[in-house]
């Protein structure tokens, strides 16, 4: 930029300024499996191109800001999956896909559990698809309630009031309502080891 004030002697002055104008990032994906599967996760493949950060949409009220993330659905339909792509100097730029699913509702529980120890079983959990509410509540054998969960993602990890419990035989009652509106009730143990 250059000024000239005419009004003193032509007194003129300059700067300059280097302005960055960063390309803007192509938000892109695929899937798989391309026809739904019975209880199947989805592999989401992020194919965007100048990007650095992810925000995905799965259209069911759940989202993820992984690169390639895996999803199932809720419920058996479509779902409208958006993907945004964004670049370190929050550009960004959004793309969406439909993508089918089919569930049938299942609900379980494991018999068995290692608190304390690594790995899948150091916790214990309902285990299900189509589920969309529950009432989960975990007895000791004298019929008082050591555990109860509204939710899939909460599981159990064999204690109560923050103490360890002993290695026993623990009863459990599971109400599941599911996507579909059907309803089921299950009993059964879960042994505790130590």
């Amino acid at each position: 930029m250059v000024a000239n004030d005419p009004a003193s002697c032509n007194l003129t002055d300059d700067t300059a300024f280097t302005i960055l104008v960063s390309t803007k990032p192509t938000a892109a994906f695929s899937f798989l499996p391309l026809q739904p599967q019975e209880n199947v996760y989805t592999q989401f493949s992020n194919q965007s191109t100048g990007a650095t950060n992810y925000i995905w949409n799965f259209g069911d009220g759940d989202t993820s800001q992984q690169v390639n993330p895996r999803h199932i659905f809720p419920a058996t339909g479509t779902f409208n999956v958006c993907l945004t792509a964004i670049n370190q100097y929050g550009c960004a730029d959004t793309t969406c896909q439909d993508v089918k699913s089919i569930i049938k509702a299942l609900m379980d529980v494991p018999n068995a559990f290692t608190p304390g120890k690594f790995g899948v079983n150091s916790t214990i959990g309902v285990e299900g698809f189509g589920i969309q509410a529950m009432e989960w509540t975990i007895y000791n054998r004298w019929g008082q309630k050591v555990f109860e969960s509204n939710s899939k993602n909460v599981r159990w990890d064999g204690t109560f009031n923050g103490k360890g419990l002993p290695m026993d035989v623990y009863s459990y009652t599971l109400r599941v309502t599911f996507s579909d509106g059907t309803k089921a009730t299950k009993t059964g143990d879960i042994t505790l080891i130590r």
